[in-house]
């Protein structure tokens, strides 16, 4: 260590010890020696613990506390009036620093304690000590976070002393101590006015320490906090003759604390702005801090809620039981309405309570989250309201629909009996058993018949569609020859078709294999679908009839060469009721019900219906169904 190093040690403070991380002292000047009544050559090497009994520090309890909590956070500490008993029979009140010192690797490497001001004010100001022990505290002191200062109080603070550890700065000693920087160089431009001031007035009290946090700037330009603890050394005229102390960078603990200020700043934004009512409750359950959301959610002023404590005062039961949850750090819910105390007014509200709980696990308290879900119990209200009155018409419609299904299933019965004695009779008449009829009478029967069997199907649909409401169809399956049904189905349809001079053409293979099928309800099938193909083919059009053996399927199609049917009206020809166009019914009757009882039928049958058309160029009805499996 240097001459000028070792002046600055030993006479930067009234008195000045070190020891290393095992406690044993290295360090002792003769500042302290002259404080103490003892020599430094009886202490180095000695735990500084044992050497306390023979100082009789009277509050010695609190000295170690201090020293450990040094030790344990590695910052400064500072002590004031320690009441010490010298070897030589004197009390002094002692005040100064206790200074953590670190290794390259950050961590302990041991403690310098300084003397600032003592009772007796005698300032002891040459060095001493061992030579090796300063060496020891050299090299601790150049890898601390303490950077050792001297300077004159004149314009700019020329440096007489910096230690070498200003290095963590980016700066050598070398660049104060020549005159190329002054301290104020060094200096953030925007602190550097008000430090100025502040150093100004200092020297005009009569004080004799000077501590300030300001900004520096380091060789590459960053910005750095640091905490600055300085003595004055006054001349024989009073007038300001040094300053000796230290600087410790704390840029980390500022950037902490402004963050935890912004993190501060936000949760008050949010605390304060949200549209949810929010407050804050301690250990006891007393409310510390409420927003005014929740002021007009609950209806009463803020101040009959801070201080509120709602484990002994809450009357509401469940209120009080979703609270209670907290105090067993679990989560606590409420909902429903809640009438504050103090207030007629009833609100439907949510709460949730959350416990805040420390890194040790103690509970410290609280929050709770009100939300007002009035409006939200509203709309379920009158949501639920809606629903009942669905269901009341649904249960009308339901009996209307079942008086309309009774209605059309008793009127198709009532007409199925006089239109079998009519077709009957016609057919009779047709046949001339009831005696020879001229060319107009046949043709006149011939009509008869025609609409009779137009009637039939009607009735039949009718009747159909009112028994399908109820589910109350029922299938007699057996073995069926397609082929003949088909035939069956041409011949029903013969009249219209003789007077339509629609031809006929049959591509039938002959090995088709019999189907599972009730044959009367298929006859019913292919008979509407044969209906609306002549009805919608022209005179002297065409209508070919197909059936092929696919698989495990009958493949049936039928196709004319009437008007076709526009593509994107194909998917809505099978819905009951549905009809093209308007002018269709006029122009060619039908009820819509045909093709909704075909896909019924069919659909019954483990089959598949299908329509493809094209307009102006006719259409054709495609149809599966199963073969009957042994028959494979």
């Amino acid at each position: 260590m240097d001459n000028i190093c070792t002046g600055i040690l030993a006479s930067a403070w009234k008195g000045v010890w070190a020891v290393d991380r095992e406690n044993r002292l290295i360090f002792f000047n003769k500042g302290m020696e002259d404080i103490s009544g003892l020599r430094s050559d009886d202490l180095m090497g000695k735990d500084l613990m044992l050497f306390l009994p023979d100082q009789t520090i009277i509050d010695e309890v609190h000295f170690r506390e201090l020293f450990h909590k040094a030790r344990e956070e590695l910052t400064p500490v500072n002590y004031s009036l320690l009441p010490v008993i010298t070897a030589k029979g004197e009390l002094m009140e002692q005040s100064g620093q206790l200074l953590p010192l670190l290794d390259e690797d950050g961590t302990y490497s041991g403690m310098v304690g300084t003397v600032e001001h003592f009772s007796t004010k005698k300032i002891g100001a040459s060095a001493g000590g061992d030579g090796s022990s300063e060496r020891k505290l050299d090299v601790i002191y150049r890898t601390s976070p303490v950077v050792a200062f001297l300077w004159k109080p004149l314009p700019g603070w020329p440096v007489v002393f910096v230690s070498e550890n200003i290095s963590r700065f980016g700066y050598h000693a070398e660049d104060f101590t020549s005159g190329r920087l002054l301290y104020s160089d060094i200096v953030y431009p925007e602190d550097l006015g008000g430090l100025t001031a502040e150093v100004s007035d200092f020297e005009k009290q009569e004080h004799l320490y000077f501590t300030r946090e300001y900004r520096i700037l380091t060789r590459s330009a960053e910005i750095k906090w640091v905490t600055e603890r300085s003595m004055l050394a006054r001349d024989e005229k009073g007038g300001p003759s040094y300053y000796q102390g230290i600087i410790i960078d704390i840029t980390h603990i500022k950037e902490m604390d402004n963050a935890l200020k912004e993190s501060e700043k936000k949760y008050r934004l949010i605390f304060e702005n949200s549209p949810l009512g929010i407050f804050n409750f301690d250990k006891d359950g007393t409310v510390t801090h409420c927003n005014d959301k929740i002021t007009e959610i609950l209806g009463i002023p803020k101040e009959k809620i801070l201080g509120f404590n709602m484990n002994t005062s809450l009357k509401d039961e469940k209120m009080k039981a979703a609270f209670k949850e907290v105090l067993s750090q679990r989560q606590g819910h409420f909902e429903g309405k809640y009438r504050a105390q103090g207030n007629d007014k009833t609100a439907f509200i949510k709460v949730d309570y959350s416990p805040n709980i420390s890194d040790d696990g103690m509970l410290l308290g609280g929050v709770g989250i009100v939300e007002d879900i009035g409006e939200r119990k509203l709309a379920e209200e009158k949501l639920r309201e809606y629903a009942d009155e669905l269901i009341r018409m649904n249960k009308e419609l339901q009996s209307v629909d079942r008086m309309k299904n009774e209605l059309l299933s008793n009127v198709s019965h009532e007409l199925r009996t006089p239109l079998t004695s009519i077709k009957g009779y016609s057919d009779l008449l047709m046949e001339g058993t009831l005696g020879e009829m001229n060319y107009q009478q046949l043709k006149a029967i011939s009509t008869v018949i025609r609409n009779t069997e137009r009637l039939r199907r009607l009735v039949d649909s009718l009747l159909y569609v009112s028994m399908a409401e109820v589910e109350a169809i029922d299938y007699d399956f057996s073995k069926t020859d397609i082929l003949e049904v088909i035939d069956n189905a041409v011949t029903d349809m013969a009249i219209p078709i003789n007077e339509k001079k629609i031809d006929v053409l049959r591509h039938v293979q002959e090995d088709v294999p019999q189907i599972e099928a009730d044959a009367k309800k298929i006859a019913d099938m292919l008979t509407n679908v044969l209906d609306n193909a002549v009805k919608f083919t022209p005179s002297k059009g065409k209508i070919s009839i197909s059936a092929r053996k696919e698989g495990k399927m009958v493949h049936i199609s039928i196709e004319d060469t009437g008007v076709g049917i526009p593509a994107e009206l194909l998917p809505h020809l099978f819905q009951k009721f549905y009809q093209i166009d308007p002018s269709i019914r006029r122009k060619y009757g039908g009820t819509g019900l045909g093709l909704f009882i075909c896909r019924n039928i069919v659909e019954a049958h483990k089959g598949k219906i299908w329509i493809e058309s094209e307009e102006s160029k006719g259409t054709t009805v495609h149809i599966l169904l199963p073969i009957l499996q042994d028959a494979t």
